[in-house]
């Protein structure tokens, strides 16, 4: 487990040696196994804050105002997640309060945007004086600008204070006399503009699960549903105005208006069924339609009881700066709402304009139409654009659908203000490299790694649709290939200039052709401000000159006036601008902004990222020699708080997903019941086979819990060095019986029992499939069944020798299952192991029936059974047992029941009904003969998917020792993000010889998981009576 911290010296607490005032923090990274104590870390914190030097006396450490046992807090839960940041030996800053509790004043537009302010009561100035209580870097905002007073009767006002530049609410001048300021009134002073928030109008957050390794899991979002539309929404603001399944209320923005930078003023639609609504600039309009102020007088004073309620907020489809924040630090219901499908893909809001007497109308540009986008201004203001730009892609654009790469190696810079800059940017979980790239960050601050980072992306390019012609291909071209391309998307941010000539060349060729698969560049010029004396050409030159791929963006943002918060945003055509643009006022964000916002990212999941679908797309990477399962599962050092969070995200019915291992986009995983509804392996003798097998037992357990999903496991060899393949997966809780094929008797036995449980669950479905058997239950229209359940009669302990045990856990699951059906009563035994329906008695009321569990057999040397070797000991029962399978193959989907098998000698199963399902299939390569350092370990192989799709991939492996690194102690280095894109340090990873399994590992998690939801294990078939 790796996290990532930062320990810091309040002021006023116990200085870090040679730093006086004890204002100093330091970035660690912390490894540790799962399970660590904080105090097992404590003084190596301490000592990274203090320079390295020892401290004297006990470590205390806070996080915000509480203390945190040492002994009692665990690394990788709550506070110490990834991000988090601690206090040494005083109390830091307070955690934000409660949110809802309050009203709240947010900067929602401006130079110095995204700032909430809670307003606990009173007089509260505003204004660009460090000693006001809201401060604003604002140029055209006075000190003391104006004054919101909070009532005691909770009445919000507002009164200009003799500003230079005057104050206006909602377009009308604000005097000295209060005025009353109603939520979702918008303020404006100077150029920055303020909106009041209602207590309690804040959306609820989403919930999160922490899995015990530093990172909250948030529940993901099924591709194609957006927020609630903006008629229902009560978010004051923060919401969204989409609608759900499938149909969205977004503005659908011509192209003249994602160039000039505004929504355009569209008709409404007819409404109807499929009927789309138009946002945009509707929405302000709707919001100021009942003002009865008429335009350009100056606002009365604050009306009597009598004044009219605020009309209800309107949320906004692109979102200001503060409901941004909010969003991260929720998190709320609009993180990573954008998916590839979604209209606002990849749109960015720049800045705000006064449009046809609306304030503060969003001024846009779309990454998907321009291709890529430039901003040029003097320093300070352009990275605060900048920062702005990248935050809100990183908190609508989830990590699978999106990652962000940096190139800031301008030397004409010091190193030391290129980090400064971006040092926020490191917290994103968007920066990691997720398809392969040989980095630790996908971060550039010198010229190997953007030389790095830009070869990556051009070896994507030579492998797109266009191939390695991309660089010459005319616009038409382009824009076909653009409009086809469906895969994730990369955004570049190119500081200044790249670095050497061949560098800059190369950024312009992915300036103005990455687009057409996916890669947009956002070129950060520096330059001096448009104004009179410079004009809007001339400025572009010099921004041209500045970056080389300045010129090749399809659109451009050009800071202006004397203290550059204007911005004019323009399209380009042959390299030129185009027109005279939108002018607007820019929207941008503090370094400490872009830090808290960074930070409420840092830990945050998807349940997506893990399911082992490694996001979607088409981009490509080389697979690895070796892969680890469990590392490919997310669970490096498996936990029960790991699995059980995977088995509360999947809800009562289990996807049977399985992690074959890493493929060219991360972990390739399959879905029995989406997919398949069976796997077929098939690979020479040493190519992997069997460990292929215990993968995906191992793989479906971590899926599930064990009384939802149950394993059968059966080696087919019967005995043997080839037999004896998957008996390892038998410490498995959901395992619940092991078949070896070398006695006729328990063959014949299990073949019955399988006839049985599939005659049982054909019955109790009723002709219906299993998915919407469960769909009924859970629809609540009525019962699953019509009648009584009535279970089978338990064996005796005789029966239960047919098959091989797995455990004193299945006497368990047997007495519970008994325990669970109470006496005889009315529950007669039937005279088979068939599950009988009859009407229910009249005595006591029928317990409702639990969700099915789901089977999958898991069938190892398939072939073996199919043609059994002459002298086999299980020969006499072989056919019997593939029968059964049979019985798997053909109705198996219908009843839940999934065959996973594995053949050495495919024209011997070519006639199954397995292998002419036409489901999954995987085939092993042939090991090499004599294998080099770095020729691939069993287990490459190809995956075809029943679409006629095939995809390459590493086996990953589960019955290896654990590595030497899980059992080191923990440590703790500082961070230097400015080698954070160098290839990582690669040292041979050593497994401890005497130590326990990944296997052995995982199936102690499991069983301790098991045990803390009360996660039966199912019981074994029960035999059928002679």
């Amino acid at each position: 487990m790796q996290i990532r911290l930062t320990v810091s010296v309040p002021r006023g607490g116990q200085a870090a040696a040679g730093h006086a005032g004890g204002a100093r923090t330091c970035d660690v990274l912390v490894t540790a196994p799962a399970g660590t104590a904080l105090s097992a870390v404590a003084s190596g914190l301490a000592a990274a804050v203090a320079g390295g030097s020892e401290t004297s006396g006990p470590v205390v450490l806070y996080a915000g105002g509480e203390r945190l046992d040492a002994q009692r807090r665990i690394l990788g839960e709550p506070p110490l997640v990834d991000g988090a940041v601690l206090a040494l030996q005083s109390p830091g800053d307070d955690g934000p309060a409660d949110a809802g509790a309050e009203p709240q004043l947010h900067i929602v537009a401006g130079p110095d945007s995204g700032g909430v302010h809670l307003l606990h009561g009173g007089r509260i100035g505003v204004g660009r004086s460090a000693e006001a209580d809201v401060p604003l870097d604002d140029p055209d905002v006075s000190r003391l600008h104006c004054a919101v007073t909070v009532g005691e009767d909770g009445r919000v006002t507002v009164a200009d204070l003799g500003s230079t530049n005057g104050t206006a609410l909602d377009g009308r001048a604000v005097g000295e006399r209060p005025v009353p300021l109603r939520p979702g009134a918008l303020l404006r002073i100077g150029e920055s503009t303020l909106r009041l928030t209602a207590p309690g109008s804040l959306p609820v957050p989403l919930p999160t699960a922490p899995d015990g390794e530093g990172r909250l899991r948030i529940p993901a979002r099924p591709p194609g549903t957006y927020p609630p539309d903006e008629e229902t929404d009560e978010t004051g603001g923060t919401g969204g105005t989409g609608g759900t399944g499938g149909e969205s209320s977004y503005t659908a923005l011509p192209e003249t208006a994602v160039y000039d930078g505004a929504p355009a003023v569209l008709e409404p639609e007819p409404s109807g069924a499929g009927a789309r609504r138009k946002g945009g600039i509707g929405a302000w309009a709707r919001r100021f339609k009942a003002a009865p102020e008429p335009d350009g007088g100056e606002l009365s004073a604050a009306p009597g009881p009598e004044a009219a309620p605020p009309a209800r907020p309107v949320p906004e489809t692109w979102p200001d700066p503060a409901a941004v924040l909010l969003t991260a630090l929720g998190p709320g219901p609009r993180l990573w709402e954008r998916d590839s499908g979604h209209p606002e893909s990849l749109v960015l809001r720049l800045g705000t304009a006064d449009r046809e007497g609306l304030p503060s109308v969003p001024v846009t540009v779309g990454l998907r139409e321009a291709g890529s986008l430039g901003i040029a201004g003097p320093r300070p203001r352009l990275t605060g654009a900048a920062r702005w730009a990248v935050a809100q892609l990183a908190a609508l654009h989830s990590p699978a659908g999106l990652e962000i790469v940096l190139i800031s190696a301008d030397r004409s810079r010091a190193a030391e203000a290129r980090r400064a800059d971006w040092a926020w940017l490191g917290w994103l979980p968007q920066v990691r490299p997720a398809h392969g790239q040989d980095c630790r960050l996908l971060l550039a601050y010198d010229r190997d790694q953007a030389a790095a980072r830009t070869a990556e992306l051009t070896r994507r390019l030579d492998d797109g649709p266009l191939g390695p012609g991309w660089p010459s291909a005319d616009r038409t071209a382009l824009a076909s290939a653009a409009g086809q391309y469906e895969g994730p998307r990369t955004v570049v941010i190119v500081d200044g200039d790249p670095g050497s000539a061949a560098l800059r060349e190369t950024a312009a060729r992915l300036a103005g052709a990455g687009w057409s698969a996916g890669i947009h560049l956002i070129v950060l010029a520096e330059t001096p401000a448009a104004s009179p004396a410079a004009p809007v050409a001339a400025v572009y030159e010099t921004a041209c000159a500045a970056s080389l791929p300045f010129r090749e963006c399809g659109a451009v943002g050009m800071l202006s006036g004397d203290v550059a918060t204007g911005l004019r945003v323009l399209r380009t055509s042959g390299g030129l601008p185009a027109g005279q643009g939108t002018l607007a006022v820019v929207d941008a964000v503090s370094a400490a902004w872009a830090e808290r916002f960074a930070r409420a990212l840092a830990p945050l999941r998807t349940e997506e990222n893990d399911d082992g679908s490694g996001g979607s797309g088409g981009r490509a990477a080389a697979l690895p020699r070796s892969s680890r399962l469990l590392d490919e599962l997310g669970l490096a050092r498996a936990t029960p708080a790991s699995l059980m969070a995977r088995w509360a995200a999947a809800g009562e019915v289990p996807a049977p997903v399985a992690v074959l291992g890493s493929g060219p986009h991360g972990p390739l995983a399959v879905d029995l019941a989406a997919e398949g509804p069976h796997l077929l392996i098939e690979g020479p003798p040493g190519s992997g086979r069997t460990e292929l097998l215990r993968s995906v037992a191992a793989s479906l357990a971590a899926a599930g819990r064990p009384d939802r999903l149950g394993l059968l496991l059966v080696d087919g060899a019967g005995g043997g060095e080839r037999g004896a393949g998957l008996a390892a997966c038998t410490d498995l809780p959901h395992v619940t019986d092991h078949l070896v094929a070398s006695d006729p008797v328990r063959m014949r036995t299990f073949a019955q029992s399988l006839g049985a449980e599939l005659k049982r669950r054909a019955e109790l479905l009723e002709g219906t499939d299993f998915a919407g058997w469960h769909a009924v239950g859970r629809s609540g229209g009525g019962q699953r069944t019509a009648g009584r359940v009535v279970g089978p009669r338990s064996p005796s302990a005789g029966e239960q020798g047919g098959t091989a045990a797995v455990g004193s856990r299945t006497a368990a699951a047997r007495a519970a299952q008994t325990g669970l059906q109470g006496g005889r009563g009315d529950l007669e035994s039937p005279p088979s192991s068939t599950l009988r329906l009859r009407p229910g008695g009249r005595t006591r009321p029928a317990p409702t029936p639990g969700p099915l569990p789901r089977l999958v057999v898991l069938v190892d040397d398939f072939d073996a059974l199919v043609a059994p070797a002459l002298g086999s000991t299980g020969r006499p029962s072989a056919g019997s047992v593939v029968r059964a399978l049979e019985a798997v193959a053909r109705d198996g989907e219908r009843l839940g029941v999934h065959l996973v098998a594995a053949s050495a000698r495919p024209d011997r199963t070519a006639d199954t009904a397995l292998a002419r399902s036409g489901g999954l299939r995987a085939v092993l390569d042939q090991p090499p003969a004599q294998a080099g350092p770095d020729a691939p370990l069993p287990g490459r192989g190809r995956l075809g998917r029943p679409d006629g799709r095939v995809v390459e991939f590493q086996g990953g492996r589960v019955t290896g020792r654990i590595p030497r690194t899980a059992t080191l102690r923990p440590t703790v280095v500082p961070l230097e993000w400015e080698r954070m894109g160098d290839p990582p340090t690669r040292r041979p990873v050593r497994e401890l010889g005497n130590g326990p399994t990944d296997l052995a590992l995982l199936a102690s998690a499991l069983e301790r998981a098991a045990g803390s939801v009360d996660a039966a294990p199912l019981p074994p078939l029960a035999p059928v009576p002679s």
